[in-house]
């Protein structure tokens, strides 16, 4: 009893108060009491002991044992009980309040080693007995043993003490073990490092259940290469079967403590063995945790924090990505998340996009692609781990939307990226999303304004609702729809169009009425690009509001008899809509110009070929066009004859069948005829009025602009209503067309007009074939066979008053994109005659083209010279200059002679001349001997001009200035030069002629002119070369262009400067014109061998193959074989 009292006194004057049953109180700094109680045992020997005795004493009592592991109490100054700072005071000037009495023993060197083996020792006898603690709560007593030891100043003996716990770490239970693991870095001395690491090392193999906590411990310990290789060689092998849960430490540990060498070993060997399956089950099933502690984003919190802190890692990882060659997997998923990660590390950013580029423009030799599929479905599995890396992810987005052309690739992963992650993630990320989209919007790059768009259109498909709260980012870019092409404007429209009348019960919605108050501001200015606008737009919104009441009109019974009452009520109100659309567009048709009308008319086929409005609109509009066009442009040979003055029946030109009635009357609309008294010499008195007598209405432009247009929506509401059928309307595809009045043009010619006097014009004798301006066009004069004779009558025509000229021109003009519009609308038709006479309409096609070439070169230099534009055949584009897109070389492009006035009719009459009349049978081919022969003798000088620029490569006429691949070039409105741009374009039915057999026989009526059958001739297929050309060019050769801010950006060039607005193929994508010329390659490859076949069987050094002389399945008639050697 005197050694305890004597221990109790020692140990109450250095500072530390000892009560029965109650916490220790420490009286004076920790530091203080740890000094005194050394000096008090150096004076005394046998006190060391005594004290060892009596803390074993204390220790022994397993009801007391945790007074002395706990925190002391603190002693209050005295007076100051009450004082509320008094412990905080008195707390700074020792160790905090977790100090205990065994740590600050420990703190003294002559008790330090006796008191670690007896706490050890005590250790072992309370892991059995804390299970049936009261206090679930109370922290095990063995646990607050071992953080005794933890942090301590110094150890005295630190090789015994490593022994002792490693020794008691092979008999405790897993949970001790786990707690001794975790607790010895910071128990354990550096000089026994190497000897805890075997020991755990060899421990992971045989627990794996304490693989984390030996992972974590390892990771803190100074280890041997070929320990910690043997480490992760044991933790790679239980990846597969692994906790979604001890993922993370896995991961964390591979990455961390790896070198550079086995940084590639490593990588692959995780690539191969990480199951990301499994962890978006466990996901699923810790759906109530939150998003950021989810395993599958603490794994790749691991993988990030690993690649950020280590280069070679990084390096490694990219190696292996890049030279990836094996089928997509489940480490394709990972590969794509640690692309997005390095990305954000700005020295690695350009590598990144390298590996980028070659995995997304993949060639299918490898495999490894990562398609727009792979990405949608990655992103869709892993929605948290992406909006941990939301900013890398659209970091990688914007890269490929400024750097991919539209329907690239590139361009469909990014459009997939950001509308997956849309649908994925939260209104933060859905409003950086739609922000970014507008920026690219505005960069002035076309290929970011297509993309960008695009993808705002998807967006708005896939989640309306989701992109309506964000809808203001679009309605801004309204301000600046000038500075963007028609088809961008057209797909900005479109995007808000379906956020606009999103189904609302037949409510008014504010966004639709924002939008009705713009297009009808920009139908109403008086400058035609807004009015290209405002058309675009109204009929955008026609179309959603067509897409809205289809959907509607028909409710199904499950929808209960609620729903069935609610939907004709929000068709109604939908249809209102659209019929108020309707009439606003034709009301302001009425105070515009004919262009305008066209552009409508061109705006509305294109809808309904996209199906995109609604039937009983579309009846309503087919009934009311249809009725239009036959009063206007229709007659017959009685109505000829009681409009003009003819004295015997009309003279009508390029007619397949001549027992048709139907006749295209192009002269009673001819601008220039009415502008140079043509119309007062021939027509009646009734002349301004339509064939049923209503006065046609005077506006801007020449009404001759809608016929085109108008024909193109005829069509398209007859096929859609009548399931893709022209039986009502085939009259068209054979009816003639009646160009010119029979003026005499005999006593014109020799005595041309001037300016100051205006030339006096008389009707012609109706049986003088030479002076009749009518009957030397009639029938097949301008399309015969015979060239020599087709030659001299271009020569001929090109004497005549450059007013009857320039009335000609117009006409024929009006005809070749009357032609071109019959084409793709018959084209598709199943009928033989329908199809034989499409082709004979295409034979047609090129050789009236060649004469229109030939008349609007006469007219060059001249006051009266032919322009489109100013005649008001196409729409004005004097706000927005005609901008084409330079396709690559001259092999297509039509050049014109450079000489003017009536010497260059002469040249180009006899130019014309130089082709033979007769034609020779070779192999199934039809050519003229004469065009053989120069082909033969290899003399392409002598060919016509537009075919020497196709073989030499040399431009002639007028210099411009040189543009690359895909750059804007401004082409002015010279006719004469270049007539493609001002012609309607060719839809992809015409090009399907390809895929037809030739069909033997004669044509019907008129058909038999050619004397070949209906055969589609070689210059024939060199139209429909040179139109899949300009496709070929414009839609699947990659654009490069610069960011130019709208401020600086003029004019874009767009496929809508065409003279067909609307454009369908303009407005496809990429991919789409791809497959649709995949499926002509084999007939145009036919096609093709059999004209080198021809050429082939006229050198006398080639031997022909008789399988290859055979093919004549396929025919051609060639009756100009220049357009082979373009063809070549």
């Amino acid at each position: 009893m005197d050694s305890i009292q004597k221990c109790r006194d020692t140990i109450r004057n250095c500072g530390v108060e000892l009560g029965d049953g109650s916490l220790p109180v420490l009286h004076t700094p920790s530091t203080l009491f740890r000094y005194q109680l050394s000096e008090a045992i150096r004076g005394d020997s046998d006190l060391a002991g005594l004290i060892g005795d009596f803390l074993d004493e204390l220790l022994a009592d397993h009801d007391a044992i945790s007074l002395y592991l706990d925190s002391m109490t603190l002693a209050q100054p005295e007076g100051d009980n009450d004082e509320p700072g008094a412990r905080a005071q008195m707390a700074s000037l020792g160790l905090p309040q977790t100090d205990s009495l065994v740590r600050l023993m420990l703190g003294v060197d002559e008790l330090q080693p006796r008191l670690i083996s007896t706490l050890l020792d005590k250790f072992p006898e309370y892991i059995g007995d804390e299970g049936s603690s009261d206090d679930l709560g109370a922290t095990k007593v063995s646990v607050k043993i071992l953080r005794q030891l933890r942090w301590l100043d110094y150890v005295i003996n630190s090789a015994a003490l490593t022994e002792k716990l490693l020794e008691t770490l092979g008999f405790v239970p897993p949970d001790m073990q786990r707690e001794i693991i975790s607790a010895l870095p910071d128990i354990i001395s550096d000089s026994d490092n190497t000897e805890v690491s075997k020991v755990l090392a060899g421990m992971l193999s045989e627990t794996p259940e304490l693989m984390l906590p030996i992972l974590e411990t390892l990771g803190s310990l100074s280890c041997s290469p070929s320990l910690l290789q043997e480490a992760r060689n044991s933790v790679i092998m239980h990846l597969v079967s692994a906790e979604p849960t001890d993922l993370p430490v896995m991961l964390r540990f591979l990455l961390q403590s790896v070198s550079a060498e086995a940084a590639a070993p490593t990588i692959l060997r995780i690539r191969k063995r990480l199951d990301l399956d499994s962890i978006v089950l466990a996901s699923r099933q810790l759906s109530k945790s939150a998003d950021d502690q989810s395993p599958d984003v603490l794994i790749f919190d691991a993988i990030a924090t690993s690649l950020r802190s280590h280069k070679h890692l990084r390096d490694a990882w990219l190696k292996l990505i890049a030279s990836d060659m094996d089928e997509v997997g489940s480490r394709t998923t990972l590969d794509i998340v640690v692309l997005l990660i390095v990305h954000q590390i700005t020295t690695h950013t350009k590598r990144v996009e390298t590996v980028l580029k070659a995995k997304i423009d993949a060639v299918s030799s490898r495999p490894i692609a990562y398609t727009p599929t792979l990405i949608e479905s990655t992103i869709a599995r892993f929605p948290a781990v992406f909006s941990v890396h939301f900013a890398a992810l659209l970091s990688v987005a914007s890269w490929l939307i400024q750097n991919s052309a539209l329907g690239s690739q590139g361009a469909r992963v990014a459009s997939t990226m950001v509308v997956a992650a849309f649908g994925a993630m939260g209104l933060f990320q859905r409003q950086e999303i739609s922000g970014e989209l507008a920026v690219h919007i505005g960069s002035g790059n076309e290929n970011e304004v297509d993309t960008a768009t695009h993808i705002y259109l998807e967006l708005a498909r896939r989640h309306p609702y989701e992109l309506r709260p964000f809808a203001v980012f679009i309605k801004g870019l309204l301000d600046y729809v000038d500075n963007l092409s028609i088809g961008h404007v057209r797909t900005i429209f479109d995007t808000l169009g379906i956020l606009s009348t999103l189904s609302n019960g037949g409510q008014e919605d504010s966004m639709f009425n924002d939008l009705y108050i713009f297009v009808r501001k920009q139908l109403s200015s008086v400058y035609p690009k807004y009015n290209r606008i405002g058309v675009v737009g109204t009929v955008s919104l026609l179309r959603q509001l067509g897409s809205e009441c289809s959907a509607e009109s028909a409710p199904t019974a499950a929808e209960g008899s609620s729903t069935a009452t609610q939907a004709p009520r929000a068709n109604i109100q939908a249809l209102r809509r659209a019929v108020q659309l309707l009439e606003m567009l034709m009301d302001s048709g009425r105070h515009q110009s004919w262009t305008f009308i066209s552009m409508t008319y061109d705006e509305l086929a294109h809808i309904v070929e996209t199906k995109g409005l609604h039937p009983q609109l579309l009846t309503w509009l087919h009934e009311n066009v249809s009725s239009t066009f036959a009063t206007q442009f229709l007659s017959d040979a009685e109505d000829l004859g009681h409009r003009y003055l003819l004295t015997g029946p009309p003279a009508v030109a390029l007619s397949l069948d001549e027992d048709e009635a139907a006749i295209l009357d192009v002269f009673n609309h001819n601008s220039d005829a009415a502008a140079f008294g043509l119309h007062s010499a021939t027509k009646r008195a009734d002349a301004g009025t339509s064939a049923d007598g209503e006065s046609i209405p005077k506006l801007r432009g020449c009404i001759l602009s809608c016929l085109p247009s108008l024909l193109r929506l005829i069509q398209v509401c007859e096929k859609a209503l009548g399931d893709g059928s022209l039986n009502d309307m085939d009259a068209l595809l054979v009816c003639g067309i009646y160009m010119l009045a029979p003026i005499d043009v005999a006593s014109q010619s020799a005595q041309p007009s001037t300016p100051e006097q205006s030339p006096s014009f008389a009707l012609a004798d109706s049986d003088d074939l030479s002076g009749n301006a009518s009957l030397v066009i009639s029938g097949n004069a301008l399309v015969g066979v015979d060239e020599d004779s087709r030659s001299d009558l271009i020569t001929s025509i090109c004497r005549w008053p450059l007013e009857v000229r320039r009335t000609l021109c117009m006409s024929l003009y009006v005809s070749v994109n009357w032609i071109r519009e019959i084409i793709n609308a018959f084209a598709d038709q199943a009928a033989e005659e329908s199809r034989r006479n499409v082709i004979l309409r295409i034979n047609q096609l090129s050789q009236i083209e060649s004469d229109l070439e030939s008349l609007a070169v006469s007219l060059g230099g001249t006051a009266n010279e032919f322009h489109p534009v100013a005649a008001g055949l196409i729409p004005e584009i004097s706000d927005a200059p005609v901008a084409r897109t330079a396709v690559g070389g001259a092999a297509l492009r039509i050049q014109a002679p450079s000489t003017q006035g009536n010497n260059i009719a002469e040249e180009s009459g006899g130019l014309r001349a130089e082709q033979s009349m007769f034609m020779v049978d070779v192999g199934g081919l039809l050519l003229s001997q004469e065009d053989t022969r120069k082909l033969v003798d290899g003399n392409p000088d002598s060919l016509p001009g537009e075919i020497t620029a196709a073989v030499t490569g040399k431009k002639r006429g007028r210099k411009r200035k040189s543009a690359g691949m895909g750059q804007a070039v401004v082409v002015p409105d010279d006719f004469a030069r270049n007539l493609r741009p001002f012609l309607r374009e060719l839809s992809f039915s015409a090009f399907n002629i390809l895929k037809l057999d030739g069909l033997n026989g004669s044509g019907p009526g008129g058909g038999s002119h050619h004397g070949h059958g209906s055969m589609l001739s070689a210059s024939g297929l060199f139209i429909i070369l040179r139109e899949l050309h300009v496709v070929v060019c414009s839609k699947l050769i990659r654009r490069v262009e610069k960011r130019v801010p709208w401020a600086k950006h003029s004019a874009p060039s767009s496929p809508d400067a065409l003279a067909t607005f609307s454009s369908n193929i303009s407005s496809s994508l990429a991919s789409e014109v791809f497959a649709r010329l995949l499926a002509l390659f084999p007939s145009l490859l036919r096609y093709l061998d059999s004209c080198l076949v021809a050429r082939a069987r006229y050198c006398n050094d080639v031997n022909v193959p008789e399988h290859a002389a055979s093919q004549g399945h396929r025919l051609v008639t060639i009756d100009a074989l220049t357009d082979v050697a373009v063809v070549e």
